[in-house]
């Protein structure tokens, strides 16, 4: 029994499906944004359209509809039927039936409201009909959304033939969604197994694109938010924005576009936080705006175009991808651009086209599954190739152990026979005349024995990792003429030229680790010498200054030795190596010069590169950078005469418990005859003090009993002290180490400056950090 629409002539049925369309005979009203009952549609006399000449897919709106159809039972018995409109996410779906007598039956579905409320619990927007024998009546269906794309299907099923097509449906979801959900947790055991990030965003990316398609298909609000509300209104755009960010970081990191093209990896970066702020928005809004539904689909929009143009961009660089990759990428934007492209209502409505995402999806799934098994298989690969190489490398350590035993027992045997022989040679022989010539050549084997034993040590330091920077100030330009005339008696003593020229001025003093500076000199301009055996040694040095107090020492040691083979020259800078061993002996030394330079270079935050000459020999390029210690900064003349004038009436508090220093600051002030200063023998006495005097600035030392200078000057600052919070310090002290400097102007120190004190820096200090006491007419 078919309920006829209309009349008995206009009925459109399928009798394959046992489902009549009601389109053709249905009318619609559009009524914009006002608010009106259903008494206000029955009541005034509205122009409704045939609903058959407009497109099904409404596209995104925020508009309410009324449609309007009749329907008649012909038949003898009583009909059964149930009535399907608009989509699962609609936010209100209202129908009423009006029969021969004026009686209204109304019914009530959409997620707007609980699930619990709805007329038939269905995910979709479904309503119970039944039509008594020649029974006639007006239906009326209200629809309204909130931005979404609204359709108008109008579906009049047999109960029998719904169930029939709900149970299809739920194979065809039971399928899909367990596809998803079992790729999510599988490729999240992936990631914990084998730490790549990859696994982990393509996880995260599935689980929230399967929320999202569990959120259109209205399983959302059935399952996780009955009661509707702000979470059940979101859900679609939050899932989909979320999705979208772990697709780009997907996409991004499996193609490795921070190295294959900075741009598209900035622009991926740009899309992402573009994801976030439509993240930021739907969840500070108090109302969902209509635009967000719109700005979902431009972003999706823009991520796919993303995705398609970094993988034509990487192809381009001949750069290996997995074609599975493409192929599930190019599945999944072609059910997109169709899910889109239905929303934006550019294409007819359909199965197809409304599912257009859950095929694309379903494809990627499978073609991108097959993609990170490869993946896999390639860091398996790796991995077992790693493994080897390791197993190889623990081989070659034995070997090198043997070696390297060998050959520091021949390295440091050879000076201690020298030693030896030489001393029982003068222990026989008191009165021999060459007697300053031993005593050179043990002093010179001496030092060689010495320098291994360094060697060694910081090696063994190095590979601890527990090395570090001592720094102090000292005097570059007498460091670098030391180290610089020795190995100019080196080079003569072998035949060979050397020169040392620099650009620019040196300064005086620098901060830096003196010991370290002059051991990276040391080895390699011993390994220039030593490995030259005609021509000479030009050493040059460029002095840039940075800023302020910056300064970068930038090294060009060149030489005419023999210069590095190839083979070597990708481990110049490793420690002894087994080939270095193997080789006949030709050189003294362990070996463990450059890989010694090389660390320390790093622990600098310096650089260095080692390259063949054209015609002979090699050049090292060292560049280091320091910060300049406060005594290079020159007085001119007028500093100078200031430094022996007056501060003026000036109150300055010296916190110091060494009774010599603060003698000589003492002695500072004699000559500024205005200046008073107070002493106090640590910081709670000068807490004490300050509560009973003003002072214009504090001079601080750090290393005091009962209170230091850290608790002291972070006390005064914190306004916990009787003064003002804001007092100038100035910190006096010996220890001028990076760690040190940072700890103090963190607590809010004005300055410091070194000890021994320095007279005429002590008063420019003090002279830049009192404040100016204003001008009295």
């Amino acid at each position: 029994m078919i309920p006829f629409v209309g009349n008995a002539q206009s009925h459109k049925k399928d009798n394959v499906s046992g489902t009549i369309s009601l389109r053709s005979q249905a009318s619609i009203l559009l009524t914009g944004n006002k608010n009106l009952t259903f008494d206000d549609i029955r009541s005034s006399n509205l122009s409704f359209v045939p609903l058959s000449s407009v497109k099904e897919n409404m596209g995104f709106s925020n508009e309410s509809y009324w449609i309007k159809f009749s329907l008649e039972n012909p038949e003898m018995t009583t009909s059964e039927y149930y009535l399907e409109t608009a989509r699962p996410i609609t936010d209100i779906v209202d129908l009423y039936l009006v029969d021969e007598v004026g009686k209204v039956q109304r019914q009530h579905s959409g997620d707007k409201i609980p699930f619990s409320k709805k007329t038939v619990a269905h995910r979709k927007s479904i309503f119970d009909i039944s039509l008594k024998p020649h029974q006639k009546m007006e239906a009326y269906i209200h629809l309204k959304s909130d931005g979404e794309v609204v359709m108008t299907p109008l579906q009049l099923y047999r109960k029998n033939t719904f169930f029939e097509l709900t149970y299809q449906e739920q194979v065809f979801y039971g399928f899909f969604y367990g596809i998803l959900i079992l790729a999510c947790i599988i490729y999240l055991f992936f990631f914990f197994a084998l730490k790549d990030n990859a696994f982990i965003y393509y996880g995260l990316y599935v689980l929230f694109i399967a929320l999202m398609q569990f959120s259109l298909d209205g399983f959302f609000h059935q399952y996780f938010t009955p009661q509707g509300g702000w979470l059940s209104d979101r859900s679609v755009l939050l899932t989909a924005f979320i999705s979208l960010f772990f697709f780009g970081k997907y996409g991004d990191t499996f193609l490795n576009l921070k190295k294959q093209n900075r741009l598209l990896h900035q622009l991926g970066k740009a899309l992402g936080i573009g994801t976030l702020m439509g993240i930021v928005i739907l969840c500070a809004a108090p109302a969902l705006p209509p635009f967000c539904y719109p700005l979902a689909n431009g972003v999706g929009i823009l991520v796919l175009v993303h995705m398609i143009t970094s993988l034509v961009v990487v192809k381009a660089k001949k750069v290996k991808v997995d074609p599975y990759f493409v192929i599930g990428i190019s599945c999944l934007v072609l059910g997109f651009v169709i899910f889109i492209l239905n929303n934006f209502n550019t294409i007819e409505n359909s199965f197809f086209t409304n599912n257009g995402a859950k095929f694309g999806i379903g494809l990627e799934i499978v073609f991108l599954s097959i993609s990170m098994s490869n993946r896999i298989r390639e860091l398996r690969m790796e991995n077992e190739k790693n493994q080897l190489l390791a197993l190889q490398r623990a081989e070659d350590m034995n070997d090198i152990k043997s070696s390297f035993l060998s050959n520091i027992s021949h390295e440091l045997r050879t000076p201690l026979n020298l030693i030896m022989g030489v001393a029982t040679s003068l222990q026989q022989n008191k009165e021999e005349a060459d007697l300053e010539e031993k005593c050179k050549l043990i002093l010179s084997s001496s030092k060689n024995l010495l320098g291994y034993i360094e060697d060694i040590l910081d090696f063994t330091v190095i590979e601890k990792g527990t090395q570090e920077l001592k720094l102090v100030s000292f005097e570059l330009p007498e460091t670098l003429s030391k180290v610089m005339e020795t190995y100019q008696k080196k080079a003569t003593a072998k035949n060979l030229d050397f020169s040392f020229s620099f650009q620019g001025s040196l300064p005086a003093r620098i901060i830096g680790d003196k010991g370290k500076l002059v051991q990276i000199l040391n080895h390699l301009l011993e390994n220039a010498i030593k490995f030259t055996n005609t021509g000479g040694i030009i050493v040059t040095l460029n002095c840039k200054y940075k800023g302020k107090s910056g300064v970068a020492l930038d090294f060009s040691i060149q030489d005419t030795g023999i210069g590095i083979s190839k083979e070597k020259m990708s481990t110049v800078f490793e420690s002894f190596t087994k080939k270095s061993f193997m080789d006949k002996r030709e050189f003294s030394g362990l070996g463990l010069g450059l890989f010694i330079v090389k660390n320390y270079v790093d622990l600098h935050e310096g650089t260095i590169n080692i390259i063949n000459n054209v015609q002979q020999g090699t050049t090292c390029e060292l560049s280091l950078g320091y910060e300049m210690d406060d005594t290079e900064l020159v007085l001119d003349q007028q500093d100078e005469m200031a430094a022996t004038d007056s501060l003026g009436t000036r109150d300055i508090l010296l916190v110091e418990d060494n009774k010599m220093n603060q003698t000589v600051v003492k002695l500072l002030f004699k000559k500024w005859e205005d200046t008073n200063l107070t002493i106090a023998n640590h910081g709670k006495e000068a807490l004490e003090i300050m509560k009973e005097h003003t002072f214009d600035l504090v001079l601080m030392d750090l290393q005091m009993p009962e209170m230091d200078g850290f608790e002291t000057t972070s006390v005064i600052r914190s306004g916990k002290a009787s003064c003002n919070p804001q007092i100038p310090i100035l910190v006096v002290t010996a220890d001028s180490t990076s760690k040190t400097r940072k700890e103090i102007f963190r607590l809010g120190a004005n300055d410091l400056i070194t000890k021994p004190i320095n007279g005429a820096l002590l008063f420019s200090k003090m002279i830049k950090n009192i404040p100016k006491k204003p001008h009295v007419a």
